[in-house]
């Protein structure tokens, strides 16, 4: 066996043990996001300008989000379980994307597998967090989102979306509480009234 071999050899040897731990650590992430049923908390988001906005979401797997901005920001997001809709209170519109289209999706769906689906494209540890980067691997043009976990306990705290545009929005969860009632109206996208609404494919 020549040197080029015995190389090849070896770096098989050293990824394998790693291959290994993360599937174990993708298997243990995809068991803890089907676990949650509702949760509620704080966030923060950086958009991609800069901006930073804060609110309260409520989450409802599998499929429903909500987050309500506080002001000045006068946005409201509501994923439904089909439809993402972004409504803006200061002209009563709302542009409506399918939430299959979105990164979101990846954690809010009914079966996650992050290990089978060939989603993942990155896992980091280090610090007491995980990283994990995802995206869809039919659609990546879609963007990715980075999902970022405390390890013990395992506990989802912070994603960061980039978008085809190449911009990032980072959102940070805070005070969160699991297992809560939430209203099936909380997860509603509000019909306009006024302004122009859109359905974007």
């Amino acid at each position: 066996m020549n040197r080029r071999a015995l190389l090849l050899s070896a770096l098989a040897l050293l990824a394998a043990p790693a291959a290994a731990q993360d599937a174990r650590e993708l298997a243990r992430i995809s068991a803890y996001l089907n676990s949650v049923s509702t949760l509620t908390g704080d966030f923060v988001q950086i958009d991609p300008d800069g901006i930073l906005s804060e609110g309260r979401f409520l989450m409802s797997r599998p499929g429903r989000i909500r987050f309500e901005y506080n002001e000045p920001n006068p946005a409201l997001v509501i994923a439904d379980g089909t439809w993402v809709g972004i409504v803006d209170k200061r002209y009563d519109s709302v542009d409506r994307y399918p939430l299959s289209e979105t990164p979101l999706n990846l954690i809010l769906k009914r079966d996650v597998d992050l290990g089978a689906e060939g989603a993942v494209a990155g896992i980091e540890v280090a610090d007491g967090q995980m990283r994990v980067r995802a995206l869809d691997p039919d659609h990546p043009e879609r963007g990715s989102i980075t999902m970022i976990f405390t390890q013990n306990p395992l506990e989802l705290r912070q994603w960061i979306i980039d978008d085809a545009q190449g911009g990032a929005t980072t959102v940070a969860l805070s005070d969160m509480r699991s297992g809560v009632e939430i209203a099936p109206k909380e997860f509603v996208i509000p019909e306009r009234s006024a302004g122009t609404g859109r359905t974007l494919r």
